[in-house]
């Protein structure tokens, strides 16, 4: 059978979003849409592995974790390598989990217009049949995510205790995912906290162009930068276990945080 290679590409592409979209759930990550369109877009091209002779298992599985590797650092970003890492397992497994269920089809019904080689899957489809079973495809992600839906713990106390030069400040925080500030250079961990906070830590070095950062943060209203101020080390004390961090940064809220002075991230405690 002829297999097109921009019919291949671009099924490729709709069930790779479909399959990140899956993955991010799993991942507890909100990663954005023009991010999710190039990690789909380059899972479609990697589909093209199709077309080269087949290959032993080893080179498949290489392959695939090297396609998951670039597509997740697209998707999601690098952040800590621990992140990483477990991003990589949990796109990889279900891509292995998505492939099984397909070849599972193909040895038992051989149907029409499907092809399978490298573990990559073909389909002869119409455009219209593909438009149709995306829109389905998407209801239920959507159902199946409201189903499964089980958000990190909220409101969680924590006790955070900042450190620059000879000062200390002990805190109590929140572990929420009302924070989930990301630094865009992977490097540094973010809290948020008041402006008062950072006074009391900082004093005069507050305008000290080394220590300042702007935050890219995203809100109902649009896009916006948040002031930020690196520190030299952080403690985080949260279900009994401590967590350090060298050199965070300091995002000041523009809204009062109530009793909790400091919200953590809770991707940076995993």
């Amino acid at each position: 059978m002829t297999v097109y290679a921009d019919v291949l590409m671009l099924v490729n592409f709709v069930v790779d979003y479909f399959l990140l979209l899956i993955s991010s759930h799993f991942l507890q990550k909100k990663p954005r849409l023009y991010r999710m369109i190039l990690s789909s877009a380059i899972g479609g091209v990697f589909s093209l592995y199709i077309f080269l002779p087949k290959t032993n298992f080893l080179i498949n599985c290489s392959a695939q974790i090297l396609a998951c590797a670039l597509m997740c650092l697209t998707a999601f970003g690098f952040g800590k390598i621990k992140s990483f890492f477990r991003g990589v397992a949990v796109l990889f497994c279900v891509n292995f989990a998505y492939s099984g269920a397909m070849i599972a089809v193909w040895l038992i019904f051989k149907p029409y217009g499907m092809v399978i080689n490298n573990s990559v899957v073909y389909f002869n489809i119409s455009p219209l049949f593909l438009i149709i079973f995306s829109v389905i495809g998407y209801f239920v992600t959507v159902l199946i995510k409201k189903i499964l839906k089980k958000p990190f713990l909220q409101n969680t106390y924590c006790e955070v205790t900042l450190f620059f030069e000879n000062k200390s400040l002990k805190l109590g925080g929140i572990v929420d995912t009302g924070n989930s500030l990301v630094d865009v250079f992977g490097i540094s961990e973010i809290f948020i906290t008041e402006a008062k906070t950072v006074d009391l830590l900082l004093g005069g070095q507050k305008q000290n162009p080394t220590r300042i950062r702007k935050i890219p943060c995203s809100t109902v209203a649009g896009e916006k930068l948040l002031d930020g101020y690196r520190i030299d080390s952080a403690e985080v004390i949260f279900n009994n276990k401590k967590h350090q961090f060298k050199n965070p940064v300091l995002a000041v809220s523009t809204i009062p945080l109530d009793e909790a002075k400091i919200i953590v991230n809770p991707e940076n405690l995993n």
